[in-house]
């Protein structure tokens, strides 16, 4: 792996963008590798990421068909696509690169190619099609859509004839039906050991 050649500061300005600021130019040009970073709202988490995958490239440690950006919504993934195209399109024509790609095989391939941004659930229907059979689970198998996920638990929820102790109506109680299978599924919690500790936290409580 090729030392960086160019600072996140530099490209910015490069590339016509504001520089980073300090913490943002800490991520952007960190190495490669796992990385937490905690960013709250506004504070330019997209912009990041963004540059980030264009500081990848610009200095030759990755090529843009090997980014992968997940997000977890259509809008962000969109916004994200849109940040790096744009980023990676003016970068193929800048006279930054031409000085640090003279013989332009680095254009080349930024042209040719581009990075994958994806929702999680779109980029798990893929892997569930393309490899379902490792499982197995059949290719033709797709995942519920938002709407059909409501329209299944409201069905649920429309035709329980059990004991419910709520004041809450039926479009009320699938939405909160969905907030918790969302949560249980991406904490990879099942129902049964949250029932336990929610008997155990309600005892403590009682004590």
């Amino acid at each position: 792996m090729s030392a960086p050649r160019v600072s996140a500061k530099r490209l910015a300005e490069a590339l016509g963008q504001l520089p980073p600021t300090t913490e943002q130019a800490a991520v952007i040009e960190a190495p490669p590798g796992p990385m937490l970073v905690v960013a709250g709202a506004g504070a330019g988490k997209t912009e990041t990421m963004a540059a980030r995958v264009v500081w990848l490239v610009a200095n030759g440690l990755v090529e843009p068909e090997q980014v992968l950006g997940l997000t977890f919504t259509r809008k962000a993934a969109q916004q994200l696509t849109a940040r790096i195209r744009a980023r990676l399109a003016k970068l193929a024509g800048s006279a930054l690169l031409r000085d640090l790609d003279p013989s332009g095989g680095l254009r080349a391939r930024i042209l040719g190619s581009e990075p994958e941004v994806s929702t999680y659930h779109a980029y798990a229907g893929r892997l569930l099609t393309e490899h379902g059979l490792l499982l197995p689970i059949e290719p033709s198998a797709t995942l519920l859509s938002e709407t059909e996920l409501w329209q299944v638990a409201h069905r649920v929820v429309s035709s329980w004839d059990g004991e419910l102790d709520t004041d809450r109506n039926p479009t009320s109680v699938t939405e909160a039906v969905l907030a918790l299978s969302g949560q249980l599924a991406e904490h990879l919690v099942e129902p049964d050991l949250l029932r336990d500790a929610h008997l155990e936290l309600e005892q403590l409580v009682h004590t």
